[in-house]
């Protein structure tokens, strides 16, 4: 493959007869699909590299347009977004995205990402593969790690990255295979000193999507990915 000079505006390459546009694409049409190995997106016209990918604004979900994303945006600002707090302490230092005022607000909050997400996966792969289950980050170890949320297809697993805590997914962090992914969650010593997490784990890369007890909800998430990878189908 050449390289382009500095002025180019992108750079254009060739898989399989088909160039592909390296450059940051929001991407216009809804229609697409991804390469075998994730790391191509198909927008209708050109491969996209799923790195560049910047999914658009999304319509308002039915939690935006019954009124109640401004009050979760409007706690989470009160709550000063993410509060920290030792859990345990000095064991683990966990970031927790709501806490007090805005702890109330989790589950709905949970409600909009979820939405957002099946926006999202219908958006990257069509209205013929929606998003069958999904979860969503509530708590973190690092003030400064990236909130991430689970979508599983019939046939594919997406992580994507949400650009703020009252935002939406907008960079897909994985695209596999579900046959090509491991999940499983966190268990004994480990879900009581780190909190439970749903860990998405692809080529030795792992995915953290880590909640408070009672919000994580990893069980449709997981009998999804095991029936996409065993390619059973849909969960009924």
């Amino acid at each position: 493959m050449e390289s382009c000079n500095g002025n180019d505006e992108h750079r254009g390459d060739q898989l399989h007869g088909v160039t592909l546009v390296r450059r940051v694409h929001t991407g216009r049409l809804a229609m697409g699909q991804f390469s075998d190995d994730g790391e191509w997106w198909w927008d209708g016209a050109n491969w996209v590299a799923t790195a560049q990918v910047v999914i658009p604004q999304l319509p308002p979900t039915e939690f935006e347009q019954s009124g109640r994303a401004a009050e979760a945006r409007r706690r989470a600002k009160k709550g000063a977004g993410r509060a920290w707090v030792t859990y345990f302490p000095p064991i683990a230092i966990l970031g927790i995205v709501a806490l007090a005022d805005v702890l109330p607000a989790l589950g709905d909050y949970r409600s909009w990402k979820l939405e957002q997400m099946a926006l999202a996966t219908t958006y990257l792969l069509g209205p013929g593969e929606p998003m069958l289950a999904g979860e969503v980050t509530t708590v973190t170890r690092d003030e400064g790690a990236p909130v991430l949320a689970v979508a599983v297809t019939s046939a594919h697993v997406l992580v994507f990255r949400l650009d703020s805590l009252d935002g939406q997914p907008r960079w897909i962090a994985l695209a596999g295979r579900a046959s090509d992914v491991n999940m499983t969650v966190r268990t004994g010593i480990e879900k009581v000193l780190l909190l439970p997490a749903l860990l998405v784990t692809v080529r030795n890369t792992q995915f953290v999507i880590g909640g408070l007890p009672t919000m994580l909800k990893p069980e449709p998430v997981l009998d999804a990915w095991r029936q996409a990878a065993s390619g059973a189908g849909p969960v009924s």
